[in-house]
């Protein structure tokens, strides 16, 4: 490590549980780096904000230091490292993260303590900065012990805390919770990602015929296409905007409701088929976009949709994009599939829907076929291997955050999964809140 090297260690306190905690475990990590590399300079803050995590490394710059060392303590989502509170969660898109500078050293490295951030973030971060990066597959918790579970008995200043990994509830059900607490379980290792060597193609691009094939006809997703006709109907023929449109089988389905519709989407293989698949009544248009920005004027659509893609946008930077394209009183739908266990009082309604999945696969033995050879694909699996869906606490506080009074509600129930559906209030005012990054 040279002289112009640091450690940097990024910490919050706001976001859910576990503020006190995670200030000890900054403060412990703080005393163990100043030991290991002496006469370096060791950088402890607290961000709970994008805006404070920029202007801290943005400090690093100006002092004309390189990060030998990046730690972030706190909570994680799925698509990464969490800011602000519940009832207002900030979190870097994808985009944000591919437009920012970070000043790593030569052999820099960055470790994210936070659940899941071994899963997708960690090896994200890896190829977008080029440096080795370290996160946790299962849930993390607070321990007085670096290698193995040991209750925290005291948040005073000084006290040991390590933030560690362990079979718990949520990763290991209740056998977790008792091994947890009862046998002081070893932790589970970080996850060590790689910059790949050679570039990986994450897109739909690859997939888009299967799913071209799968989703012909629409109406094997009943419960989405039945809602969006729902939430639709209410508007008198509108103008609608589809973001994530895919091979557009859902506006083909609800074009008897609307005046015009476009749809855009960030796969060139999808909006192809869409395009080839358009009809004569040349109500519907196609494009391709490349990145979360949208080629339309202000002020153009009387509503916009999501059906099954929004997770994979770039929630703040799109969200900006779609109040600007909308018109005053305009209306935004999302329809999306998010990750949740089941649990005992869903038990009627998932055997409901579970029967009703039944009667469509064998109602439709062409899609069933279809949707075997898509999922079966080796290029499908790669697909959600790098675009995974979020948690649902993710998308439900996110939304209603940013459009209090909307209306959100399950229509569809499965094992560890869930199909959500939003309609936002008519939306007059344009601006949910200034971004604090870019």
């Amino acid at each position: 490590m040279s002289e112009s090297d640091c450690i940097l260690i990024l910490y919050t306190t706001l976001y859910r549980e576990g503020g006190t905690e995670f200030d000890l475990a900054a403060r412990e990590l703080e005393r163990a780096k100043v030991g290991e590399f002496p006469g370096r300079a060791v950088i402890r803050r607290a961000v709970e904000s994008k805006k404070a995590f920029i202007a801290e490394i943005d400090s690093v710059a100006e002092r004309s230091l390189q990060i030998a060392e990046l730690h972030f303590i706190g909570h994680s989502g799925m698509y990464g490292i969490m800011f602000g509170t519940t009832s207002w969660p900030e979190q870097f898109s994808p985009f944000e993260w591919k437009h920012m500078i970070i000043p790593f050293a030569a052999d820099g490295r960055a470790y994210f303590h936070s659940c899941r951030s071994g899963r997708w973030f960690a090896r994200f971060f890896a190829g977008v900065f080029r440096v080795k990066a370290y996160g946790y597959f299962w849930y993390t918790t607070v321990s007085s012990q670096r290698d193995r579970f040991a209750w925290c008995r005291s948040k005073e200043a000084g006290a040991p805390a390590f933030i560690i990994s362990v079979p718990g509830r949520k990763s290991h059900g209740l056998l977790g919770t008792v091994k947890k607490f009862f046998l002081r379980p070893t932790s589970f290792p970080m996850l060590e990602f790689e910059p790949p060597s050679e570039k990986i193609d994450t897109t739909y691009d690859g997939v888009a015929p299967l799913y071209d094939e799968t989703f012909e006809d629409i109406s094997v997703r009943a419960d989405e296409l039945c809602w969006l006709r729902r939430a639709l109907a209410e508007l008198r023929n509108p103008t609608v905007l589809d973001v994530g449109c895919g091979t557009g089988s859902f506006l083909r389905a609800i074009e008897d409701l609307i005046e015009k519709a476009q749809g855009v989407d960030l796969s060139a293989g999808m909006v192809a088929h869409a395009q080839k698949r358009s009809t004569a009544s040349g109500k519907l248009s196609f494009c391709k976009i490349d990145g979360p920005q949208l080629p339309f004027a202000d002020n153009s659509f009387d509503a916009v949709t999501s059906v099954l893609s929004f997770r994979y946008l770039d929630w703040d930077p799109i969200i900006a994009e779609i109040l600007r394209v909308l018109k005053p009183g305009g209306r935004l739908f999302i329809i999306d599939m998010v990750a949740a266990p089941v649990k005992w009082r869903h038990w009627p309604r998932l055997l409901l829907d579970k029967v009703r999945r039944y009667r469509t696969l064998r109602k439709h033995p062409r899609y069933r076929e279809a949707l075997r050879k898509m999922v079966s694909d080796p290029r499908w699996r790669k697909m959600l291997e790098y675009n995974p869906i979020r948690a649902e606490h993710e998308m439900k506080w996110y939304l209603q955050s940013r459009f209090p009074g909307g209306k959100l509600e399950v229509i569809n129930y499965g094992w560890n999964s869930r199909v959500l559906a939003f309609a936002s209030p008519p939306l007059h005012e344009k601006n949910v809140a200034e971004l604090s990054f870019p």
